[in-house]
């Protein structure tokens, strides 16, 4: 089943769009046990989108279902929702290192990728493009409830630009830590050539369903 959801980028969207969130993971909770991927990936602009916020809100329960979760960011700011965000991630998978919980789609090309949330294999969420303004923003969003080759498409999308993202600097990541300005340069061990980058890019699905 799918849901189109449009109206005026205002307040009030943003808050039917998080309940609309939060009613998935508590679906894919109560779901669990039927199904083999215990897992959701996000593809987000940034912390503030509202999968984020209903990932923080929902963690407790997620982590009870045995739930896990990984992330792609466009943009590493708010600091305060970005730490929030990781802490939430982590508490769902408390063994597992940072760079396989949340990366970095620094590369500017990568942009055009829409936001996108998939909750287990049935359940999957598609909104606007990374690099659009969070004012700016295309108000269609599109819910997938019972669409398994719909989730299936999302996980691909999701593989793909988690291979061509970075990790996220761990300063970012825990308190204390001294992050850059947003606008600033910075290398990560993973940093690659944009020509090898580019190779890696070729056919990547840019999927909205």
């Amino acid at each position: 089943m799918r849901l189109v959801v449009g109206s005026e980028i205002s307040s009030e969207f943003r808050q039917a769009e998080l309940e609309r969130h939060l009613e998935a993971m508590s679906r894919f909770v109560e779901q669990a046990g039927k199904q083999d991927a215990l897992c959701c990936t996000m593809i987000l602009r940034s912390a503030t989108s509202t999968p984020a916020q209903a990932l923080v809100y929902m963690k407790d329960a997620l982590a009870k279902a045995g739930v896990r979760a990984r992330a792609i960011l466009a943009k590493l700011e708010p600091e305060d929702e970005l730490k929030q965000f990781f802490s939430s991630l982590r508490a769902l998978a408390p063994d597992e290192p940072a760079g396989e919980l949340i990366r970095w789609a620094r590369n500017p090309r990568l942009l055009d990728a829409h936001e996108q949330a998939t909750y287990g294999e049935t359940m999957c969420w598609s909104g606007d493009a990374m690099r659009r303004d969070a004012g700016k923003r295309n108000p269609l969003v599109l819910f997938d409830m019972d669409a398994p080759d719909a989730a299936r498409l999302s996980a691909h999308a999701f593989s793909a630009l988690w291979g061509a993202s970075v990790p996220v600097p761990e300063r970012h990541l825990v308190a204390g830590g001294n992050a850059k300005p947003s606008g600033a340069y910075e290398r990560t061990q993973d940093d690659a050539p944009i020509t090898a980058l580019r190779r890696d890019l070729q056919g990547w699905p840019l999927v909205r369903h």
